[in-house]
């Protein structure tokens, strides 16, 4: 199936304006090497988004670039990972995979193991545990555990069983409303953190969007990625556990076109925010990991855990015959899902500007790992670095310091990234 055949599918799942589908052309060389056909994925959500927005030629070499989320900063590069993020071998000779960049869930897996928050502490307590409970133990704290399933594994699984057959894109119309003027600059709520919302934020941001990206100041960040989904948004704060919090966010619900939604499934409607409470006429996007239906519907998850979880890493040592865990080569499912709610926001947007009604998109990491593993694999690879050079990346003076990234795939953007509530939580007039 070329990449043009997944666009036209995707395409399909979302009401909008027909898109020159044949008139998407790629430039450049630099593919992934995998089991599964990450480049194909990468291209096609890409090239969706960036269609939808007018843009019909796409440099393979910055989407590589992009994806591979690599920043400098005053010419030295930041990492990605935290000191206890990783694999850990288990009991039963498998393993079982920590997200720790957050670090009160380091904090949080120090504590339950009883161990020094040193990889070999926690190596050497995780091997007392028998590994299906430990994974039950750190989810039912609030933690990010993995253990590595097979494929076949979680085939069987009930989730999987609930989640298999729904789409990457799920689309509903919750509401009536007038058209909205086609004319206007979007406004864009960008409620979101780490990657795959961001991605969607920024990637809207490069084709004009005002976005303002909005948090609270007691949560975490992973500054990598800050930087790598900041350009061209606004950073606010506002606190939902006060009522002048509550009012300011009312005030930017009510005036946002389209409101991106990234936290946890139930976060803003605990605040009384949940998607009944957007304006007539309002695009909302929900992103999350695990989805919205089955047993696990709600739990927590990135990227990496999803892939952990559903086999995607075990089927990647297989075919690499590795003798280590084999992730896809970049947080695949973050970027894909990104760009996929960039695409449907734009659709949407356009839609309802002939069509008006208020409209519900919604698509998670798991929706977007079954869309991968659809598209063929796992097959025999060799692993490879990232074919990776300083022509894809821009460099750019920001209050972080002088950071270099990647340029974007499509559009541009007005500036750099911006730190954490710098701005006020006001819409441009």
């Amino acid at each position: 199936m070329t990449v043009h055949d997944v666009v036209e599918q995707v395409a399909a799942l979302v009401p909008g304006p027909s898109l020159p589908i044949d008139a998407l052309e790629f430039i450049g060389s630099s593919r992934f090497a995998s089991a599964f056909d990450v480049t194909t994925a990468a291209m096609a959500s890409v090239g969706a988004a960036a269609l939808a927005n007018g843009s019909m030629s796409i440099d393979r070499n910055r989407v590589v670039e992009t994806f591979a989320t690599r920043i400098d900063r005053d010419g030295r590069p930041l990492t990605g990972w935290a000191d206890l993020s990783g694999y850990y071998r288990t009991s039963d000779d498998g393993h079982i995979q920590f997200h720790c960049n957050f670090g009160h869930h380091a904090a949080g897996i120090v504590r339950r193991l009883g161990c020094a928050p040193t990889t070999e502490a926690v190596q050497e307590a995780v091997l007392d545990w028998d590994p299906a409970e430990l994974e039950e133990v750190l989810i039912a704290d609030g933690m990010i555990a993995a253990r590595l399933r097979t494929l076949d594994e979680w085939d069987a699984h009930p989730h999987a069983a609930a989640t298999a057959n729904l789409p990457v894109i799920s689309i509903e119309r919750i509401g009536e409303a007038e058209p909205r003027d086609p004319g206007r600059r979007p406004r864009v709520l960008d409620c979101s953190r780490v990657l795959a919302g961001p991605i969607a934020g920024t990637t809207l941001a490069a084709h004009g969007a005002d976005v303002l990206r909005v948090g609270s100041p007691d949560l975490p960040s992973v500054e990598l990625c800050v930087l790598a989904t900041g350009f061209g948004k606004r950073n606010a704060f506002v606190d939902l556990r006060h009522e002048s919090g509550r009012a300011d966010f009312a005030e930017l619900l009510g005036g946002a076109d389209v409101w991106v939604d990234a936290y946890r499934p139930g976060a803003f409607a605990r605040h009384g925010f949940g998607v009944e409470a957007i304006a007539p006429g309002t695009v909302a996007v929900q992103l999350c990991a695990f989805d919205w239906v089955g047993p696990w519907a709600g739990r927590r998850g990135f990227d990496s855990i999803v892939q952990s979880t559903t086999g995607i890493v075990r089927a990647g040592q297989q075919a690499a015959g590795a003798d280590r865990p084999t992730p896809l080569p970049v947080q695949a499912l973050d970027y894909c899902t990104g760009f996929l709610a960039a695409f449907a926001a734009t659709q949407l947007l356009a839609h309802q500007a002939e069509h008006g009604g208020t409209w519900l998109a919604r698509l998670s990491l798991l929706r977007t790992r079954n869309w991968l593993v659809g598209l063929g694999g796992p097959d025999p690879f060799e692993p490879a670095p990232l074919a990776l050079t300083d022509s894809t990346r821009c460099t750019v003076d920001t209050p972080f310091g002088v950071i270099t990234a990647a340029k974007p795939v499509s559009g541009s953007w007005t500036h750099g990234p911006q730190p954490l509530g710098s701005a006020d939580p006001v819409w441009h007039r």
